[in-house]
């Protein structure tokens, strides 16, 4: 019995006897019988790479490939009658039929999972990202330090969707600025004097608000703590 890994080499085989008649057709000028067998040759060719890639349904794809293509050698190749021509496919589809019943096919891959949604802030972190790399490019570290300090306050705003709002508001005065000041020394600018103290307050506005976000946090949970050390009290389990 033929294994099922030689049954999925013997179809390039069945174009060999094509080669020297593609070649007399080709000579002679016979341009439908050349076509016909340059079709004979593909047809399989691609026949092959279906049972190769072993997907559900390939098989049967592929016998069909193989059907196709004896009736087209038959018909413009051999010029034979198009009864002849559709026997010889049919004959050729069935064979192959039998030839792969029984090889077992990979199921069908599943479709890509969709691209999980962007968040609202990865727009002003990509932002932070691009200032970051103008600083490291025009050689001016001190517009990395205010970056990192924006970028640790989109971090606590994430953690509080209902606040986006704020953020939006926050972002629009500390890395718009940012932004401008990265893309003027981009263009050649010269810092001016000032431009250390303005740095050094943006972050110190963004450190300020990461911090004042985070003690917002602390007093809710330990006034929540208050609340529920209350009740077990009330109820008799504390």
């Amino acid at each position: 019995m033929i294994s099922a890994f030689w049954r999925r080499w013997l179809l390039p085989f069945t174009v060999l006897p094509l080669l020297p008649a593609t070649l007399v057709n080709l000579f002679a000028g016979r341009e439908v019988a050349l076509a016909g067998c340059l079709l004979g040759i593909a047809l399989p060719m691609l026949a092959t790479w279906l049972m190769r890639r072993g997907r559900a349904g390939d098989a049967q794809l592929a016998a069909a490939t193989m059907g196709a293509a004896a009736a087209l050698v038959a018909f413009l190749g051999a010029e034979a009658g198009p009864v002849a021509a559709l026997l010889l496919g049919a004959g050729a589809w069935g064979g192959t039929r039998l030839l792969y019943t029984g090889v077992a096919e990979a199921p069908a891959p599943p479709p890509p999972a969709e691209p999980a949604p962007p968040g609202p802030l990865d727009d002003a972190r990509a932002r932070l990202l691009r200032v970051t790399e103008t600083a490291r490019r025009v050689s001016e570290p001190r517009l990395v330090p205010v970056a990192v300090a924006i970028g640790a306050v989109l971090d606590e705003f994430e953690r509080r969707p209902g606040r986006l709002e704020e953020a939006r508001r926050f972002l629009g005065v500390n890395l718009d600025g940012l932004e401008r000041i990265a893309a003027r020394l981009a263009a050649g600018a010269e810092p001016p004097p000032g431009l250390p103290a303005l740095l050094a307050e943006l972050e110190a506005g963004a450190r300020g608000l990461r911090d004042r976000l985070r003690e917002e946090e602390s007093a809710a949970l330990e006034v929540q703590v208050k609340v529920l050390g209350d009740r077990l009290r009330r109820e008799g389990y504390g």
